[in-house]
């Protein structure tokens, strides 16, 4: 799963090192040879795909946008349905034919599109072919998301990221299980104590310390599934990394004041002034927190 925005953002940041990128595998094959024959374009992709993990399709149209023969599949393409779209289709339509006509160079590289065969964003490269037995577009297509990740250096990690998720949604769904228990134990020890007459503000204070240790774990777990499982993380981007620290940091700061008001509180409660003390330190702890979130959240910024 993909945060399309970053991609985009990625692809505006790195365009024309991408378009330098595909225009040199494009102008690097044998158009004429492969715009008819079906054989050498599978040929053709099978060795692109051991050097450029990222490249899908291959196609060639007639000058009047109608295909010449089946779209070839790269083979690190998997899951892909059997295209109906085939020989004989009129792509004279679709956008990279269009831009291709018009352009006034040979190879037009088209901005990203949502794939009809893939149905995931991909940019495709389209080269006129000038043959003596007639002209026609030679098409390569590529999958963003890989090539981005080609480019960055994030192949091996975007390979082992659904281990890696699987293992945060086991880490996330067991905090969550540990913040129920508490918040059953915190019910069930103030049940039991006001049912035995003991003391109200005791039992009602080691209550909220129990509640609020289980909502502390929860956002614990919460985040840990949001960020890491059910959302699309982005390593290389700082938003992510600043998200997930101000999340956590928030998480802790909540947690360290209760737990502070709790102790002076109980202390005012209880006559016993020497606890007031250890609740101002917490206070104070939780201020730096804040402050020190603040700091970085400032320096952070990206500015406009």
């Amino acid at each position: 799963m993909h945060n399309h925005f970053h991609l985009l953002d990625k692809y505006q940041k790195y365009e024309s090192t991408i378009q330098a990128l595909l225009t040199s595998i494009m102008t690097s094959l044998d158009r004429q040879a492969l715009l008819r024959d079906v054989v050498k374009q599978r040929e053709a992709i099978e060795q692109l795909s051991h050097a450029y993990p990222f490249i899908e399709l291959i196609y060639s149209l007639d000058s009047h946008g109608v295909q010449l023969a089946d779209t070839v599949t790269s083979p690190n393409v998997t899951g892909l349905k059997a295209r109906t779209m085939g020989k004989g289709t009129d792509r004279s339509h679709r956008p990279y034919f269009e831009g291709a006509v018009v352009s006034n160079t040979d190879t037009f590289v088209t901005a990203p599109y949502l794939s009809s065969a893939t149905h995931k964003l991909a940019i495709s490269v389209v080269h006129s072919v000038r043959a003596p037995e007639g002209s026609g577009y030679l098409v390569l297509n590529f999958n963003l998301a890989r090539l981005v990740s080609y480019l960055l250096g994030d192949e091996k990690r975007d390979k082992l990221h659904p281990y890696f998720q699987l293992i945060h949604g086991v880490i996330g769904v067991a905090l969550i299980i540990v913040a129920i228990a508490l918040l059953g134990s915190a019910f069930y020890s103030l049940f039991v104590g006001l049912a035995h007459d003991q003391d109200a503000a005791s039992t009602s204070f080691g209550s909220v310390v129990m509640l609020t240790l289980a909502l502390a774990v929860f956002d614990l777990g919460k985040t840990i599934l949001e960020e890491e499982v059910l959302m699309s993380k982005d390593i290389n981007h700082y938003h992510s990394t600043r998200r997930t620290i101000m999340r956590f940091i928030s998480a802790i700061i909540i947690a360290v004041s209760i737990e502070a008001l709790l102790l002076m509180f109980k202390s005012v409660l209880k006559s016993d002034p020497s606890q007031i003390l250890n609740g101002v330190a917490m206070m104070l702890s939780g201020v730096g927190l804040l402050a020190g979130l603040g700091v970085y959240l400032k320096l952070s910024r990206e500015e406009r």
